[in-house]
């Protein structure tokens, strides 16, 4: 009997093979990347509490803005992309419209044939909408706003030559920072 983590590992494969390759994704472990003007970044998160008879895992999403990432941290992104280097963040569970987190469970009866197409349904239904949304700075900074990172707003606003909307978001930064934060926010202001 294959263990949980084999099961996931089979899901993988029919994922990339079945559904994320012929959308142009590239796979390197757990993680695919596909490569536009803003590289879009799906991951595969095991859980740390996994056991040899059941396992779970989410789904981790990115998108890398190189001119965003350059203005908030000074220096480019180097080496192989992960979703953890990236400047937009989300979770699947933050798509969903419960935003309840989302983890799927897998034991040694679990199919990684259909845990394949219940994930690629996820990913269809609220990942790939989202990927689609996010193709420009006002988008973007509209999901800063909502996660409660004016700092990255202001910037987005910025980068989308909206000097009102970026004031008013570098204002919130401001009010909303610790005082340790402030000679940083007066540099990028």
């Amino acid at each position: 009997m294959e263990s949980p983590q084999d099961i996931i590992k089979a899901m993988v494969a029919f994922l990339h093979q079945r559904h994320l390759k012929e959308l142009g994704f590239c796979k390197s472990g757990t993680t695919w990347v596909r490569r536009l003007d803003w590289p879009q970044v799906i991951n595969i998160q095991l859980s740390k509490w996994n056991s040899s008879t059941e396992a779970s895992f989410t789904i981790n999403l990115g998108i890398s803005i190189e001119a965003l990432h350059t203005a908030s941290e000074g220096l480019p992104l180097k080496g192989t992309l992960k979703e953890y280097d990236c400047d937009v963040r989300a979770r699947v569970g933050d798509l969903l419209s419960n935003k309840q987190d989302k983890w799927w469970v897998v034991n040694q009866r679990s199919d990684p044939d259909q845990l394949a197409e219940d994930v690629f349904a996820q990913l269809d239904r609220f990942v790939l909408p989202w990927f689609e949304r996010m193709v420009n700075y006002p988008a973007v900074a509209a999901v800063f706003a909502e996660q409660k990172t004016p700092f990255k707003a202001a910037l987005s606003y910025h980068l989308a030559n909206d000097p009102v909307a970026a004031e008013k978001a570098m204002n919130e930064a401001y009010a909303n920072s610790s005082e340790l934060f402030w000679p940083k926010l007066r540099r990028w202001r």
